[in-house]
């Protein structure tokens, strides 16, 4: 490893700084004023962005006095360089939105005999470089003055193993939307459109932006599945969302697939480079970016958002996303995940190889599956965010429809929380591991769980029923439909519960007890709301257990009642005998059910205020007590 540096002057003459704007979504330097007329220190931000200057000032359109140049260095495949080439000129349609032609220019990098002194290291080249490791990454950092935000030089640097990402993405994405991906290696022409879209992304970095994670949300599902409007549009507003393919498309659609560059790319760049004649100083430029800017209010491909705190809540606002309805596009998304199981042997199955390649793509596929489902997770105690300022929109934050809240939950617990049979495939189990299936079916399920009964969500459910209580999915709400689904065998005139279900069950039980019992047990309003819960859980099992004619289901549902006894009371600590055991519960009570004897748990289950039930506390030793 050779370490490299370059000592550059900055140039004399200071480039005239862009003030950031939060709509526009670029990197910036920021520093403080201690001289402005406010009376305050004032934080000012420069966006990162190149100097173009027009060679025709006066021309709508017009030639840079000095071009963006990118070299394709040395080291990059040979069967690569005409993509990363088109990936970079892909930007040339923005520029001319903000008044340049040939703004931005591809170039091979000279060879040792055209250039001997000629170094990709040097901090006067902006470069695209290959790097010779197996990360699956790809990265496109800046140097930029801190005195304007001038972009001085840029690396987009790719790793070798970004070709086994971009291969999995597409493969588990689109294997039955392209006859091209059912077999792999993919074919080099699909690839490099692949490396393409990975170059052009990390080009757009170079240039300035930053990720909109915002623009997967912008177009439906119906547009996603429109090959008119994909080809004109793409698969999502900007490039510099991590949108990836476009799973919403169904076989026959015949859409788009590969994200390239958006509306919002061309917007961006319009208000990032457009010159502004006659302002000459930063804050000059304002009223004429802000009529750029403010088409936002109206045209949401337009938006931005992402990389900050909201974007943790707001559902328009994620990572690996497509659609503007989280529900109908993962809808569509598991249909396609559903069709592609069954080509994952054809595809990764070669004679005389092992099955290594099939456990890799196997696992992608599920990963798949998990994030789609995430998506939409993240519509329970959501908050969109637009970022109107003033004068242009209204309120800037507005929360997800309660109806839809309760979709997104009802969702979950028919597509997440049911056992996914159709990725259980013995015949691809059976040839990449010895077990573990239950376990990984369970983290999956607990993981969305948990992520449903995150307290942060549950605070942010208790802010909207305090700010509107008749128009609000509470936390009573959002418990009496989760618990409603994950035990919703027990509505069953016969209930019986199978493996997978059980596993989700107790799961679901422990992770109640996390929150109830013991020092990290959560307080406020959740804590009366689960508890109620967990009493009509306890109800329903004894309503439901003498009608439950399969033994697993039948202790399992015993178990659940001890647990859950556990939970309401933690001082129920039930001990060995070698006698039958006398256990009191809280139950039967409030069910005019004086004693249910249950032999295969060697014990007698006795109702309260029973005169067996005082016996049994009269004689302590002989049996465990409680409530």
């Amino acid at each position: 490893t050779t370490n490299h540096s370059t000592r550059a002057l900055l140039p004399d003459h200071i480039r005239q700084g862009r003030l950031f704007d939060s709509r526009g979504g670029y990197f910036g330097e920021s520093f403080s004023d201690y001289g402005s007329t406010e009376h305050r220190v004032k934080d000012i931000t420069l966006v990162a962005r190149y100097r173009l200057e027009k060679k025709n000032p006066t021309a709508k359109l017009s030639d840079p006095v000095k071009p963006i140049v990118y070299y394709v260095s040395r080291e990059v495949p040979e069967k690569w360089r005409p993509f990363v080439k088109q990936a970079i000129e892909d930007w040339r349609p923005c520029f001319e939105q903000a008044g340049f032609s040939n703004a931005i220019i591809a170039k091979d990098a000279p060879t040792e005999q055209e250039d001997p002194n000629w170094d990709p290291e040097d901090a006067r080249y902006s470069v695209i470089r290959w790097a010779a490791q197996p990360v699956m990454n790809a990265m496109g950092p800046h140097v930029a003055d801190t005195r304007s935000g001038e972009i001085l030089s840029a690396h987009v640097i790719i790793w070798h193993n970004v070709l086994k990402l971009a291969e999995q993405w597409y493969f588990v994405q689109c294997a039955d939307l392209d006859p091209r991906a059912r077999s792999l290696p993919l074919p080099d022409e699909l690839m490099g459109q692949l490396v393409r879209f990975v170059v052009a992304h990390e080009v757009g970095h170079t240039l300035g932006l930053r990720h909109n994670h915002k623009a997967s949300s912008s177009y439906t599902a119906a547009q996603l599945r429109s090959r008119e409007f994909t080809e004109k549009m793409g698969d999502e507003a900007s490039i510099m969302d991590y949108g990836r393919f476009n799973y919403v498309a169904q076989p026959g659609d015949n859409a788009r697939l590969i994200p390239g560059i958006g509306p919002y790319d061309r917007f961006a760049i319009e208000w990032g480079y457009k010159p502004i004649p006659g302002a000459l100083t930063p804050e000059a430029e304002k009223s004429e970016l802000d009529l750029i800017a403010g088409r936002q209010a109206t045209n949401p491909v337009l938006r931005f958002g992402g990389e900050d705190d909201v974007s943790t809540v707001d559902p328009t606002v994620q990572t690996e996303d497509l659609g503007s309805d989280p529900i109908e596009a993962t809808t569509l998304g598991l249909k396609n995940i559903d069709r592609i199981v069954p080509l994952l042997i054809p595809a990764t199955a070669k004679f005389g190889e092992d099955y290594d390649l099939l456990t890799e793509m196997y696992a992608a596929l599920l990963g798949q599956r998990q994030r789609e489902l995430a998506h939409v997770l993240k519509l329970v105690g959501g908050v969109v965010e637009t970022r109107y300022h003033v004068g242009r929109g209204g309120e800037v934050f507005q929360p997800v429809p309660p109806a839809k809240q309760a979709a997104a939950v009802r969702f979950l617990i028919d597509n997440a929380f049911a056992t996914p049979t159709s990725l259980l495939a013995p015949e691809i189990l059976g040839r990449i591991e010895y077990g573990g299936v239950t376990d990984r079916v369970l983290a999956s399920q607990m993981a969305l769980l948990n992520g449903l009964l995150a307290e942060s969500r549950l605070h942010r459910l208790m802010d909207r029923e305090a700010e509107s209580p008749s128009s609000a999915y509470t936390v009573a709400q959002l418990m009496t439909d989760l618990q409603h689904g994950v035990w919703s065998e027990l509505g069953q005139a016969s209930p019986r519960v199978d493996l997978y279900r059980r596993n989700l069950q107790r799961g679901y039980l422990a992770s109640m007890q996390t929150r109830l019992v013991g020092a990290s047990g959560q307080s406020g309003e959740f804590r009366p709301t689960a508890t109620g819960a967990l009493q009509v859980l306890r109800r329903e099992i004894a309503f439901a257990l003498p009608r439950v004619k399969d033994l697993p289901t039948q202790l399992h549902l015993r178990d659940a009642q001890a647990q859950i006894e556990n939970i309401l009371n933690p001082k129920f600590a039930p001990q060995s005998a070698s006698g039958p055991q006398l256990i009191l519960l809280g139950l039967g009570a409030e069910q005019n059910l004086p004693e249910a004897r249950s032999p295969e748990y060697g014990c007698a289950l006795i109702a309260p205020d029973t005169d067996l039930a005082r016996e049994a506390a009269q004689e302590g030793g002989k049996g465990s007590v409680a409530r």
